[in-house]
Formats: C-alpha cells, sequence, structure tokens
C-alpha cells in the first residue's frame, strides 16, 4: 500500500501562496496540499518545507472496482506524519475492515494503541513496539468475551490473567499461546486452586518430532476464599 513514484498532481489549500489556484506537479512548498496520485489515492494534509508530510493529514487508498469501473475506497489513515512517515496519533482503517487507533513511529505502530479485527470482533488494546505487541495489554475475544490481561513480548501472551466470563479467572505464565507451568485457578464460585500445566509425555507410538500435545492442567486441592 503506497504511492511511491506514483505521478501525481498538488493543489494548495491553504490560502496562503499565489499558487492556491494553481494545479501542480510536484510539491512546491510547505503548507497544506491536495495530493491526488494516478491510481486515485488521495493525500491531503501539511507539508514541511522538505516536501514531506509532515503534521496533520488524511491519505486514502483507492481501487478501481471491476464490475462498476468506478474507484471506491479500501483504507484510510487519518493523523499525525513527521518527516513523511506516520508519527503520533493516528487512526488506521485496512482493507479487510480491521483498525488501529493509537500511537505510531516511523510507519509502525509504537506505545498505546488499540486495534480491532472485523472478522471475529476481537479488540486489543494496549502497548505496541515495533508494529507488534509488547508490554502491558488486554485482549478481548468478541465470541464469548474471554480476555487475556497482563504482559506480552513479541506478540505473545507471556503472563497474567486469562479472564473466562462467567467462569473464573486464571493466573499465570503461558507459552505458545498456552498456559504453561505454575498457576493458579479462581473460580466464580471463590474456589481457588493451585496447580500447574504440564506437557504430557509422549506415547510409546508418537513421533518425537510431531506436534505436541497441548498441555493438561494438574490441580492441587482446593480451597474457598467465600467465608462461611
Amino acid at each position: 500500500m503506497g504511492d511511491e513514484g506514483a505521478p501525481y498532481t498538488v493543489k494548495y489549500v491553504d490560502g496562503s501562496g499565489e499558487d492556491d489556484d494553481e494545479e501542480l506537479k510536484w510539491i512546491a512548498r510547505a503548507g497544506k496540499a491536495l495530493v491526488t496520485y494516478s491510481n486515485g489515492c488521495t493525500y491531503e494534509g501539511e507539508f514541511n518545507s522538505e516536501k514531506q508530510k509532515h503534521g496533520a493529514g488524511v491519505y486514502t487508498w483507492m481501487k478501481l472496482d471491476e464490475e462498476s469501473g468506478e474507484a471506491k475506497k479500501v483504507a484510510c489513515y487519518e493523523g499525525q506524519y513527521a518527516d513523511g512517515k506516520k508519527n503520533g496519533l493516528g487512526k488506521m482503517t485496512f482493507p479487510n475492515g480491521d483498525v488501529y487507533h493509537g500511537e505510531w513511529k516511523d510507519n509502525k505502530f509504537e506505545g498505546e494503541g488499540s486495534y480491532t479485527y472485523a472478522k471475529t470482533k476481537d479488540v486489543y488494546s494496549g502497548a505496541w513496539v515495533a508494529g507488534v505487541k509488547s508490554g502491558n495489554g488486554c485482549y478481548e475475544y468478541g465470541e464469548d468475551k474471554s480476555k487475556l490481561n497482563g504482559l506480552w513480548d513479541a506478540g505473545a501472551f507471556a503472563s497474567g490473567e486469562w479472564i473466562l466470563e462467567g467462569a473464573g479467572v486464571f493466573s499465570g505464565a503461558f507459552a505458545n499461546g498456552k498456559p504453561s507451568g505454575p498457576g493458579t485457578f479462581t473460580f466464580a464460585s471463590g474456589v481457588q486452586q493451585d496447580g500447574e500445566y504440564v506437557i504430557p509425555p509422549l506415547g510409546e507410538d508418537e513421533d518425537p518430532e510431531g506436534p505436541r500435545p497441548d498441555p493438561v492442567w494438574v490441580g492441587n486441592a482446593v480451597f474457598s476464599t467465600v467465608a462461611a
């Protein structure tokens, strides 16, 4: 998704220069301009003296509809730019309908932001580093409203709470997207159980190079946190 190298026309819309009524073939100066690329995409926003996108702007990606023959909007970024790249606070709507709204650094998600997945209605809200989930954040599943709330590392949930809507909470570590090692279940009834998720040993006929079985919960004796 880009316009690098594509021919374009420029019309300044800031009312501050003699070229405001002209249609140019280049970025002539700093200011606010509407740029229309040959592929139909547009950018309306600020430019700096280096002729780079800089400040508030809206970039709209367009694509020709093969059936109607008309251009239609497929994606959009609305937010801040610095030195030609998305930097600061911005909202990106992707072609598949996913939406990210949050902080950016050099065209990547960086800082605090929320990502909504259009297909599943899942939502992640929290910290990002170089475009991936990293730091404290909460992922809520659209289907059952369960949540993973805690520490994320390189895009994967590492430790925290697995909150099961109406059922209880598991607190502990995770590996490869699954609970791993020691942890605690606190059920909606108030019953609490410590234990550990362990990988079952392979059977005699199982391939050691094949997929490993899912971890299994091995719990200790339980007690209730509800007063008698």
